[in-house]
């Protein structure tokens, strides 16, 4: 895992990232955009993350999927993770 990896998992699970703040808006040294997903009409599936290195982003570190499970009331059931870093 990456150290930005990292950071966002254990921000998300401490509450210090909310994901249902959505818009663009600085965080730490990074910038970032929040966006819902929906799956059925106005239903919330989850959120988008991206992580760009700046407010002008020029660079784009990774974006996360974060899933929820509505129906059995859990918090989060999948983050998935992929890096721009390295390509």
């Amino acid at each position: 895992m990456s150290n930005l990896q990292i950071k966002i998992l254990t921000a998300l699970k401490t509450n210090k990232l909310n994901p249902t703040k959505l818009g663009e808006r600085k965080w730490y040294n990074y910038f970032i955009s929040v966006d819902e997903l929906f799956w059925a009409r106005n239903f919330v599936d989850g959120y988008l993350i991206h992580i760009y290195s700046d407010d002008y982003k020029t660079k784009h570190l990774a974006t996360f999927t974060l899933t929820y499970d509505f129906i059995k009331n859990e918090n989060i059931l999948d983050v998935t993770y992929e890096s721009f870093f390295n390509k």
